[in-house]
């Protein structure tokens, strides 16, 4: 089993910013099997399930989806429970702000905001092919090779038309620390309303609605690195204006106030079986 992060080839560092690789395997565990509650995250995603498929639940239990086996996923802007087979298995790409746009050829993200759609839809039957190699594996660091070569030869095949708005001095990893509005439109060379424009058909939503989403991780992040921190620190540090301006984004993005949340994520599968 396994729960690694690997950074990408340097060449699609800007516009990849990490492969997720976990491998869970239930079998011994007694009783039910711990379902995974997936927060929202400033991020945009092609993911890989080897093991088949799987289904996820909304908190509020009205949705229920039988997730396919290859899918693109936009940003998400709610929280769903992951509920895995006794073998599951995923490799997960995470593109930096605007790189699932570039990578699809200039493709709006708009169309897969707040939603997963089946990558072979889109892509065609290539995605199959790289899935069918993922199965055939059992070896870990092959799974991360077949995907980043399939990765730069789609990139090799296309023609980048990059703009100032996509050289916003390592806008992903400034993800991490304050990041204004403001800031990104000075540094794009655009207008507010031309900025708006492309970075919803970058990012799939507002700007504004992504920088929440992006402080909400900051926070959480912030808190499970410093576990003395108190929540009001935390609030603080990532700018919001007291504690319960934080709880409505934690509520609106994850289901969960601050406490409820760090609770649950005690819980998760890579929690359990000893993986993180």
């Amino acid at each position: 089993m396994i729960y690694q992060s690997t950074q990408p080839h340097p060449a699609l560092q800007p516009f990849v910013k990490e492969y997720i690789l976990i491998h869970f395997n239930f079998k011994a565990l007694t009783g039910q099997r711990p379902a995974r509650l997936l927060e929202a995250r400033a991020e945009q995603s092609l993911i890989f399930y080897p093991s088949g498929q799987f289904t996820k639940i909304s908190p509020d239990q009205q949705q229920r989806l039988v997730i396919p086996a290859s899918v693109i996923q936009g940003q998400l802007l709610s929280s769903w429970f992951h509920h895995y087979p006794e073998n599951f298995k995923v490799v997960k790409i995470v593109f930096q702000p605007g790189g699932l746009f570039h990578w699809l050829g200039q493709l709006p993200t708009t169309y897969f905001a707040n939603a997963v759609v089946d990558a072979e839809d889109v892509l065609g039957r290539e995605t199959y092919q790289i899935l069918q190699q993922l199965m055939d594996t059992q070896q870990y660091d092959r799974m991360i090779r077949t995907t980043e070569t399939f990765l730069l030869t789609r990139f090799q095949k296309l023609r980048l038309r990059i703009e100032p708005i996509d050289r916003l001095n390592g806008f992903g990893e400034k993800l991490s620390g304050p990041l204004s509005l403001d800031d990104l439109v000075h540094q794009s060379c655009l207008s507010v309303r031309q900025f708006e424009r492309k970075f919803k058909q970058r990012n799939g939503v507002s700007p504004k609605l992504f920088l929440r989403i992006a402080r909400f991780n900051r926070a959480f992040a912030l808190k499970q690195r410093k576990t003395t921190l108190d929540w009001l620190a935390v609030a603080l540090s990532c700018g919001y204006g007291d504690y319960q301006h934080m709880v409505k984004d934690f509520k609106q993005f994850a289901g969960l106030t601050p406490p409820d949340l760090l609770e649950a994520q005690a819980r998760a599968p890579e929690k359990l079986l000893g993986l993180r």
